[in-house]
């Protein structure tokens, strides 16, 4: 069943192809529109907030159209729902419990992530922890920045806190989605709420600033005045507080084995014991800004003296992301490719899978997804006026 959206009148709303790649992850999107309303959120200019989620196939379909997608790979972790709050309402979980029992059915290798801000009732939980007993990979992000619902409009944020003992205590592994932060969250008290919170519960953070679309600048602005007249804001790959970015980098101090990264690949490493597969190792976020086990860096470290791939892979893997001829040099020493030409960031992203090096290139085209880091976007920290 393909729910056309134009027989349901719902035309003026923006729609995402039910399987795509972003920068770290397979997104899939069989279900699309939130009923809540959170400021910040990417989906207003696209006009699903506020408004009923619409199935656009069932999961049988769905489970099809992503192993027959081109972007799949049986390695890469899938993102589910990242175009509404999965747990927003009850029609979407039971879609997810359906969703689940067919990954189970098809035997899925994929890591599934669920992304929500909303309380996971325990029949969700229990859907959940059955998939895992059968052998289906599941984690959860749960995002909680301490905002409140001046600007995360419907949340109701006692129950994302209640998230975090309720997922722990059934088994099912946790990463702390700390994104974003606005200038009246960034207080002392409130972060280390946030981050005691985390470290208790959650195996890793993933911290993030404030993505902003140009689309959404004026709407944005109103909240954190700042960003109307810094310089670089809907380039970079994210907007920081300055209070924010000094605490998440000086976590260690309060909880020195709490892991916290600024790369969300690295998170998903972390979390399924793998090695880095986007080329991050090495490089600045990595040496600078990743707390990162030692273990972890260990386990990357091994993995980064495997042969960078040659000439004709690369040519090869540029020809099946449609980049056939684009110029490219290959730096073996830093593992990383540099193409001579705008290249959509999720393409970047999945040719940085495929080939598992840093990738430069120059600019992003006509790209409709985001400012990304995995991209080579750099994030941007605005100081506070306490005048």
């Amino acid at each position: 069943m393909q729910i056309d959206a134009a027989d349901l009148g719902l035309e003026c709303r923006e729609w995402t192809p039910v399987i795509d790649q972003h920068a770290s992850w397979l997104a899939v999107n069989p279900i699309q529109g939130c009923p809540k309303k959170c400021t910040y959120c990417f989906l207003n200019q696209r006009r699903q907030t506020r408004v009923a989620p619409v199935q656009l196939h069932t999961p049988a379909e769905t489970v099809r159209m992503l192993l027959d997608s081109d972007l799949y790979s049986p390695e890469r972790a899938v993102a589910l729902f990242t175009w509404t709050d999965v747990m927003a309402v009850a029609s979407n979980r039971a879609y997810l419990a359906e969703l689940l029992r067919e990954f189970v059915r098809v035997n899925l290798p994929n890591l599934i992530v669920l992304i929500s801000k909303c309380r996971f009732p325990a029949g969700t939980i229990e859907a959940i922890t059955t998939a895992m007993a059968a052998g289906l990979r599941v984690i959860a992000y749960l995002s909680y920045s301490g905002l409140d619902s001046a600007i995360e409009v419907g949340v109701r944020h006692e129950q994302i806190r209640d998230n975090f003992p309720a997922l722990h205590a059934a088994g099912i592994p946790i990463v702390h989605y700390w994104r974003p932060a606005f200038p009246a969250v960034t207080t002392e008290e409130i972060m280390t709420r946030v981050l005691d919170t985390a470290a208790r519960y959650a195996t890793c953070t993933m911290a993030a600033g404030l993505k902003v679309e140009p689309e959404a600048l004026d709407r944005l602005a109103q909240l954190w005045p700042a960003l109307a007249t810094a310089p670089g804001v809907t380039e970079a790959e994210g907007v920081y507080p300055e209070a924010f970015w000094e605490f998440i980098h000086h976590t260690g101090d309060r909880h020195p084995d709490h892991p916290v990264f600024h790369t969300n690949s690295c998170a998903l490493a972390y979390v399924l014991r793998d090695t880095d597969r986007f080329g991050v190792y090495g490089g600045q976020v990595c040496t600078t800004r990743n707390r990162c086990p030692q273990a972890q860096r260990a386990r990357c470290a091994a993995a980064a003296t495997a042969t960078v791939p040659g000439h004709a892979a690369i040519s090869a893997a540029l020809s099946r992301r449609g980049l056939a001829g684009a110029a490219f040099d290959i730096l073996p020493e830093r593992r990383e490719l540099v193409i001579h030409a705008a290249v959509a960031n999720r393409l970047v992203s999945a040719l940085t899978q495929d080939l598992g090096v840093r990738i430069s290139v120059a600019g992003q085209g006509p790209d409709a997804y985001w400012s990304s880091g995995t991209s080579g976007a750099r994030p941007l920290i605005i100081k506070e006026d306490h005048s």
